[in-house]
């Protein structure tokens, strides 16, 4: 039977990103689907890797396998959150993916439902489910992706910040399964190593 949920590593382009300080060629995977059932057409994500690593390189002791999986996500008022690109974010300053390919970071971006998508899809808990679905689809492939999946990182700032924190909170939590089973995730576990979570939003009563 054919796994919806393979990684094709031969779909890709080469990019570059250069500004005053920092300077990063890369290999972008983009509009991968991390679920065989998506409700909406933003659950898909994007997977980055500095160029170096496919040449047999290293970057601050990180190699093809060993880089930490950088998480971040964007999104802000538990709206939904499509995938982040390298390059400039909403004020036009250098985003924090260019920031970690420098670093040596794998970076991988996944699309999120949020409280403006239609219907039932965009309701709670479709945010945190959206993540999980994307951090088990990363686990699913971890033989054919570069990066480390034991050492996955999540970021976010406002709801996007609680979304952080939840993901690291409930990794592997059996409230969220049948939703994951709903969409089609696969079955691998959705823990992570660590959560970077600026200005989280989660008292919503106040």
């Amino acid at each position: 039977m054919r796994d919806c949920l393979r990684f094709d590593s031969t779909v890709y382009e080469i990019r570059t990103y250069e500004a005053e300080d920092v300077s990063v060629t890369y290999r972008a995977f983009e509009g991968i689907p991390y679920c065989e059932h998506p409700e909406d057409e933003i659950q898909k994500l994007n997977l980055y890797a500095p160029e170096k690593y496919f040449e047999g390189g290293e970057i601050n002791g990180y190699s093809l396998h060993t880089a930490p999986i950088f998480l971040p996500n964007s999104v802000g008022g538990y709206m939904p959150g499509p995938c982040e690109k390298p390059g400039k974010d909403h004020k036009g300053n250098t985003n924090t993916l260019v920031y970690a390919l420098a670093r040596g970071y794998v970076v991988a971006s996944v699309g999120i439902r949020g409280r403006t998508t239609p219907g039932r899809a965009g309701k709670a808990p479709a945010f945190a489910v959206d993540m999980k679905a994307g951090i088990r689809y990363l686990r699913h492939n971890k033989e054919l992706i570069p990066g480390n999946t034991d050492h996955m990182i999540t970021n976010g700032t406002s709801a996007g910040g609680a979304l952080s924190a939840l993901t690291g909170a409930s990794g592997n939590h059996p409230d969220y399964e049948k939703y994951l089973i709903e969409i089609g995730a696969a079955e691998e576990r959705d823990d992570i190593y660590a959560a970077s979570c600026y200005c989280p939003i989660h008292n919503l009563e106040h």
